[in-house]
Parts: structure tokens; sequence; C-alpha cells
């Protein structure tokens, strides 16, 4: 039997849409450089475009990756499910095995030149949930407005408080 999902996270973030637009940049770059050899048909050239490639290479694969790695965060009355969004891979851990959570907040900074005061332009939520073997799992699929809320759900959950209704 499948259980009822009370509450499931959003997935979508400005990280999933800046990994999706990499690897459609990259890609496009590869594809450009590639293309360009009709035109430079010496061995110089060749090689200069198969290492720009390459590099070109290394960032869209990192960019799928993350892309591919973007979860999600389903709670029931008996689990708290991590599962990946594009692909087939979940994890089922039981609400009463779960000691607790810990989030931190990691500025991601920019500065326009050498000497400029560097300004945050974004904040990654890294999300720990703490097994009673003391077991870390991370996940970064939690905002901190979404970690308060599944937090107290997790808690309400395991004090029994509380009845929940489910849209079918």
């Amino acid at each position: 039997m499948k259980d009822k999902v009370i509450y499931k996270s959003n997935s979508f973030s400005i990280n999933v849409f800046i990994f999706f637009l990499g690897f459609i940049f990259f890609s496009l770059a590869i594809w450009l450089t590639f293309t360009s050899l009709k035109n430079h048909q010496d061995d110089n050239s060749r090689i200069v475009v198969y290492v720009i490639d390459f590099i070109f290479l290394i960032g869209s694969l990192g960019s799928l990756f993350y892309f591919l790695k973007t979860q999600i965060i389903k709670v029931t009355e008996n689990y708290l499910i991590l599962s990946y969004q594009f692909l087939p891979f979940s994890r089922k851990i039981l609400i009463n095995q779960i000691k607790g959570f810990k989030q931190k907040s990691k500025p991601v900074k920019y500065s326009k030149g050498l000497f400029d005061k560097a300004e945050t332009v974004h904040t990654i939520f890294e999300t720990f949930i703490i097994l009673k073997n003391n077991e870390k799992i991370r996940t970064y699929s939690l905002t901190d407005f979404e970690f308060y809320e599944v937090r107290k759900l997790v808690e309400k959950i395991k004090r029994g408080i509380g009845h929940f209704d489910v849209e079918k």
C-alpha cells in the first residue's frame, strides 16, 4: 500500500534553473566550436578546438550531474522520503528513526572586481537529517522556510499530535 503524502518540498529553485542553463550553454558551445572545424583544417586549429571542447564537456557534464541530483523531500505518516526529481532512486526513513534536523546557511558571494566588497547574491541551505544511529544525511533540497515546516511536521507526527487531512 502506498502512503499518502502529507508534505512535498518545492523542487524548483534558482540552482536547478542555473544548472539546466549551464548544461544547455556548454552543449551549445561544444556544438559551435566543433562545427567550426569545417572552416579550419590545419592540425593546430584542431588541437585547440579539441581542448576547448573538452573543457566545455566537463562544464556540461557537471551541470547535468547537479541538475539530475535535484532532490525532493516527501513526508508521510510513517516515512520521510528523499527522492530525486529526475532519477528513479529514493530513500525511505522511518519517522521514528529521526533524531533531529540541522541546517546551515552558506552565502554565495560575488565581487565585481579584485578590490570591491563581495556582496551576497544567493544563499544555499545545507540540511542534515540526523538519525538515531548518529548517521547524518545531507541534502540541499530545503529552503529555510521548508526546513522549519518539515521539522515541525515530523515532530508533530512523532508526538502523535494533530489530524492530517490528505487530498486523494
